[in-house]
């Protein structure tokens, strides 16, 4: 059987291939985004797609869209870190076989994959099958991932108090100076406001921000009061502050939690209202060197948007990566 693993993230792509059956007489590739996954799929290389939801270029949802327009002779299992319930519903709506949730647990792959009657032809005993080339894995890449699978877990619990389906977007993990972050927000016309909470644990320290636009905040309550049916009085300040704790809250217990850490968070409070970036970002007073996941959230029904930075110090770093190298070994 032919197979295809779609995913942006090289520790996703490994970690599918590597939990399917040993056993399975099946010649594996990979694809990056959707429109590499779409055009394999289109040559008739493909018989089966384990197919991620969040990717540039293309995403899974156009995937199956384009799979399901076409005809095409492919099925399709989705792998994601995207669980809120309206995802799961558009996946099978578009004809996907089953949804997985991400990190992948071998055991639930394995039963669908039996379910469907997939697993047919096995190797000879003894022998086994050639792996796809994934490319060499850095610790930025696991913790790329991991804060995928964060920021999925966050959504589901934002989604579910806005009653809304939040677009997830792929994160940006990277390593860099601090004045850079303060020189690609910079914009002395635009106001943003800001709540932070901060966290430490073994070893690691850092500070999370949830930064939305004056019109983002000043739209929350009148949006959270038409789906609750509950008028919250336009008291904005304490709107936003439940909104940056769930979010800023769910996104780091998921994140700390992959990588066994137990991180104390401080209380949510806000660093700024209607203020410029400089006024907030104080580049005198933080690391030069910091390690930074961006996340930008797009909620389609409510027309919002909020940016969360998760910043870790300097000192944080290589606790961060030596923590990450371990699953690279596994």
């Amino acid at each position: 059987m032919k197979v295809l693993i779609c995913d942006d993230s090289k520790v996703a792509r490994k970690s599918i291939e590597l939990a399917l059956p040993k056993g399975w007489n099946i010649e594996v590739r990979f694809a990056e985004n959707g429109q590499e996954a779409l055009d394999v799929v289109e040559q008739g290389l493909a018989e089966l797609l384990f197919l991620d939801l969040t990717m540039p270029v293309m995403d899974g949802f156009e995937v199956l869209r384009r799979i399901k327009e076409k005809q095409l002779d492919c099925l399709t299992i989705v792998v994601s870190g995207d669980i809120q319930e309206a995802s799961q519903r558009e996946v099978e709506k578009l004809g996907a076989l089953g949804f997985i949730k991400k990190p992948i647990v071998i055991e639930e792959l394995h039963s669908l994959l039996e379910r469907y009657g997939l697993i047919k032809e096995l190797l000879p005993e003894n022998h086994q099958r050639e792996e796809a080339k994934t490319g060499h894995i850095e610790p930025t890449d696991i913790l790329k991932e991991m804060s995928n699978i964060a920021l999925g877990d966050a959504a589901k619990l934002l989604g579910d108090m806005l009653g809304s389906f939040i677009q997830l977007p792929v994160p940006d993990v990277a390593k860099r100076p601090y004045d850079k972050l303060i020189n690609e927000l910079h914009d002395e016309d635009y106001r943003i406001n800001m709540v932070s909470e901060g966290f430490v644990g073994n070893a690691i320290a850092g500070e999370a921000i949830l930064c939305v636009d004056n019109r983002t905040f000043n739209d929350l309550p009148s949006k959270l009061s038409d789906y609750h049916g509950y008028e919250f009085q336009d008291d904005s300040q304490s709107v936003f502050l439940d909104v940056a704790s769930t979010l800023i809250a769910a996104f780091l217990k998921s994140f700390s939690s992959q990588l066994d850490l137990e991180l104390n968070i401080s209380q949510p409070a806000f660093l700024g209202m209607s203020e410029t970036i400089n006024n907030v970002f104080k580049e005198d007073v933080k690391d030069k060197q910091v390690l930074i996941i961006t996340i930008d959230y797009e909620i389609p029904d409510y027309n919002l948007n909020c940016d969360l930075f998760v910043i870790f110090t300097e000192s944080s770093i290589a606790a961060l990566e030596e923590r990450a190298g371990y699953f690279i070994d596994e």
